[in-house]
Formats: structure tokens, sequence, C-alpha cells
């Protein structure tokens, strides 16, 4: 942005006031950046009085808060309320090439007053510390409920029983699908919790949904929303919901063509076997080994991590995740014949039985993973996984079978 455009936006932001001795009350809206930690959006609600603004952000963590790493694992971590200046705060968006939306809401003096109490006081060193959760309570949640509190329940009252059928899965996918490494982790991570259908009340942990909630919200027969800018002022203002692909075919053809590299690299192995034991040296047992390690390694660990993140953590979307069928710690007892194989291109027979044992465990628990399917008490959005991995367990469990 140049110096000249910047100009423009801080011009733009001193003239918002509708009156220079009257207060007023912005939500500012700030379309997801190219950052991971960006990728969900930001919002604040910013207070002017005059040229004077300040906006109170939910936003920020503090790295050198004691215990900072292991609260963050155990799903507890603390965010903070601050106040900032306005047009700095808004300016520091605008220079990372974002858009801001400002939405002037039409407050009476004494909502606007409740409102700035209410923050005041989540901004006070005492009480700036929250527990923060991914969709529960988060800086959207923070802004929406102080909204909701200046109306007296109105906004609740008008988005709480309706919905759209949306889920925190459907919008976590959305809008991490720019991030393929952030995408896969969170869809992979997040249990049956985040497959619920949601009201528009719940829909507002995203800062967009906020915004567009407010701008159809009526109080009294009056819009809720008296201005609305977008800066820049250039700036394109169509607001556009991310859509996601449907990545099944993909899935699935990964799952198959990873099934079908087992399978070519045990045929050689099995005619190495049957060569005797003066027959010529084969190297695809090898290659077998490796790639056996190679998959079913992550697998251990992701299944690992899944089963500690529901038992030993507080991070309640990812709990009763049924993911758990398709990527089990069973891999573990695979593991040892697997390497062995890769190193020596052979196993014994006590390792044999063991893979064989740990491999068939597996596939029975993706079967079952597949078959839960039909209760509807089982309804998570997994069905991309199961695509993934079913061909790929089926492919090293026939290989272990047929003494691969």
């Amino acid at each position: 942005m140049t110096r000249v455009s910047r100009a423009i936006c801080a011009l733009c932001l001193l003239m918002l006031p509708a009156l220079a001795f009257a207060k007023d009350v912005w939500l500012a809206t700030i379309e997801p950046g190219e950052l991971y930690w960006q990728r969900f959006g930001h919002n604040a609600l910013i207070v002017r009085d005059g040229d004077q603004g300040v906006s109170y952000n939910f936003g920020y963590f503090d790295f050198a808060q004691q215990d900072f790493l292991l609260r963050f694992m155990r799903g507890r971590m603390l965010y903070q309320a601050i106040a900032l200046d306005a047009d700095a705060d808004i300016d520091g968006y605008l220079q990372e090439g974002r858009r801001v939306w400002l939405q002037r809401l039409a407050l009476s003096p004494a909502q606007i007053d409740a409102l700035e109490t209410h923050l005041k006081w989540h901004v006070a060193p005492e009480n700036r510390d929250y527990r923060y959760d991914y969709y529960a309570s988060n800086c959207s949640t923070k802004i929406r409920d102080a909204i909701d509190l200046a109306l007296a329940g109105a906004l609740k009252s008008a988005n709480a029983h309706r919905s759209h059928g949306e889920t925190y899965r459907r919008f976590t996918r959305a809008y991490a699908a720019p991030v393929p490494w952030l995408y896969l982790g969170t869809d992979l991570l997040l249990g049956q919790p985040v497959d619920k259908p949601l009201s528009l009340w719940e829909e507002m942990f995203i800062p967009g949904e906020l915004k567009r909630r407010v701008r159809e919200m009526s109080v009294d027969g009056a819009p809720l929303v008296a201005e609305e800018i977008v800066l820049p002022a250039s700036a394109n203002p169509t607001d556009v919901w991310p859509e996601v692909r449907d990545q099944r075919p993909t899935f699935a053809a990964i799952g198959l063509m990873l099934a079908a590299l087992i399978v070519l690299a045990a045929r050689p192995a099995r005619q190495a076997a049957n060569a005797g034991p003066h027959g010529s040296v084969y190297n695809r047992p090898r290659l077998l080994g490796m790639l056996q390690v190679s998959l079913a390694l992550p697998m251990a660990i992701a299944g690992t991590v899944l089963a500690l993140l529901w038992v030993a953590t507080d991070h309640s979307s990812a709990w009763r995740n049924e993911n758990l069928f398709l990527f089990s710690p069973i891999w573990w007892l695979a593991l040892p014949g697997f390497i062995a194989l890769s190193i020596r291109g052979r196993l014994t027979d006590k390792l044999q039985r063991l893979t064989r044992l740990a491999a068939t465990l597996a596939l029975i628990s993706v079967a079952l993973g597949a078959f839960a399917k039909v209760f509807r008490s089982f309804d998570q959005g997994n069905i991309e996984w199961l695509l993934l991995i079913w061909p790929v367990v089926l492919a090293i469990a026939w290989t272990t079978r047929r003494g691969a």
C-alpha cells in the first residue's frame, strides 16, 4: 500500500464519527490473511469519541506466559483482551494487504455506555485473560457477546433458533483449505463434536459470519448497521463465503495408489520366497518393508495423538474422534516386523505372526469404522479419511497374510 492510499485510509478513519461530541461504536471485521493464524479472519469493537478511538481486541496471547506450551498442548490456552489505538490497529491490518469492513452500530447512548463499561472491564489487567476455545470462546464470540449485551439479548434471540445446517467442520475446512497442512491436520484431529449443525448464533465464531448477521439485524424495526465502510476505499466490497472442493475423489485416488504400490512391491517378494534358500537375492522385500514402515508409522503416531487428545487434554473439539478406527495405535505392534523386513528382507516366524495379527486387527478396526456409519450416533464427517485408509490397510493386511 502506498503512502497516499494509507493517508486516504487514515483520513477516512478520522471522518468516521458522525458528530464530534457523540460516541460511536463500530464493528471492525478483518478479512482472512495469508498466514495460517490469519486464515479465519479477525474482528474488534471500536468506540470513538470525537477523533479519538479505542479498539477493543480479544485476539492476543503472550508466549511468555507461564507454562504457555503446556497450556497449548492441554487445551488450556489463555488469550487476552486489550485496548489499542483504533487508527493504528486498523492501519496495521491495511498494511498487511487485508480489507477491513467497518460497520457503525445504531446504538443509543445508554447502550454505548453499557457496552463500553463491559469492554473496559475485560481489558483491565486483572480481567484481561480468558480461557480460549477455538469455537466456543474466541475473539469473535467475545465481540458477539458484547454486542448482545448492549442489545439486551436481542442478537442471540434473533439467531439462536435459526440454522443453515452448517457445522464447525465445514467452516474449518472452508477457511483452512488454502493451507493444505492446516486443512489436513485440523480435519484429522477434529472429532464428533464439530459435526453437529450450528445455529446462526454459533456460526458467529467466524468474524465474517458475525458481520453478516449484524448487517441483516434489525432492532425495533430499524437496521442495526447504520453505516458500512470498506477499507481501503478502492477495495472491492464483495464479501464471498469461501467454498471447499469435494476432496473425496482425491483421497480415494491416493489411497488406491498407495495400495497398488504395496501390492506391486509384494509380488517379487513372494517369488523370492519360492526360490528357496539358494535362490537369487531380491531387494524388493526390503522395499516392501520400507513402504510398510513409511505408512504404518504415521498411522501409529496419528492414532496415539488422537487417543491422547481425547483422554488427556481439554481439547473438547477433538474428543470422540472416529478416525481412531482408521489410524489405530495397533500399528505399533506391526512396526518391529516391518522394520526387520526393511533391513533384512525377511522375518522370523514370531515377527511374522505378530505383524499378521496387528494388520488383521487394524483391518477389523477400519471395517468397524465403516460399519459404524450405519448408526446415526456415528456421524463424524470423515468419509475422506475412510476412502484414503481402507485400501492401504487392506493391502498391508493382504501382504502380511500372503507371507510377504
